[in-house]
């Protein structure tokens, strides 16, 4: 995603891409000993360091070049999060808003856009395998929409694609063999078998609604409803 994406945007060097792949299996293999471990404190430990090992190799230099981890076409405009977020952190903090949703504890810390104490607490989370819940509610008849916008780096097509199409449940070969298409007025490209759908958003971020509201309005919408994409 970072050298070689649907918009031919290359991030970062060619070397730097090179020593991404090499650390690659590593990071891999420090993830399987993280969903492997057979006692919580060695969980613990192996998620805690593919989270500190996969980070440093695999995004670090994506994060040195000051692009938008959201969006590989902007450079990161506001720090830390990249978006400037200030109407929202007003809006949430106001005592009406706070009322209206119930917050009743005064002395609460105010609304902030990303804790980031909170957040190093789900830091052993990061690399857990919960694709067997996305098998749970497809076995139960629930039907299962993943989508992507094409142009976010963390949380990138690519990779979102790939675990959809090696997730293990009873139609995996259907979806596996289902065509790619368009859907609607090239809004995105899909993939979808026995309620499962995947869609990759076209010139979206990772926050898809932000960048292509109308086409996120009809993504939602036609799954909600239950059409096909």
């Amino acid at each position: 995603m970072a050298y070689k994406n649907s918009h031919d945007i290359q991030t970062i060097p060619k070397f730097e891409y090179d020593a991404m792949k090499k650390a690659t299996p590593q990071c891999i293999d420090l993830i399987s000993q993280c969903n492997a471990a057979k006692t919580k404190l060695m969980g613990k430990f192996y998620c805690q360091e593919a989270y500190a090992y996969c980070n440093e190799a695999l995004t670090t230099p994506y994060m040195l070049t000051g692009l938008n981890p959201y969006d590989i076409r902007e450079k990161c405009a506001v720090k830390p999060l990249c978006y400037d977020f200030s109407n929202v952190e007003k809006f949430l903090n106001l005592e009406s808003t706070r009322d209206a949703l119930h917050v009743t504890s005064k002395s609460a810390d105010k609304w902030s856009s990303c804790n980031y104490s909170i957040n190093k607490m789900f830091s052993s989370d990061w690399m857990a395998d919960l694709s067997p819940k996305v098998s749970d509610m497809l076995e139960g008849g629930i039907p299962v929409l993943i989508y992507a916008g094409d142009v976010d780096f963390i949380c990138n097509y690519m990779g979102n694609r790939a675990w959809t199409l090696d997730l293990e449940w009873k139609h995996k070969q259907e979806f596996n063999d289902a065509e790619d298409h368009e859907w609607g007025e090239k809004y995105g490209l899909a993939k979808t078998s026995h309620g499962f759908s995947f869609l990759q958003v076209y010139d979206a971020g990772h926050m898809v609604p932000s960048d292509q509201p109308e086409v996120s309005l009809k993504m939602i919408d036609g799954f909600v409803n239950g059409e096909a994409f």
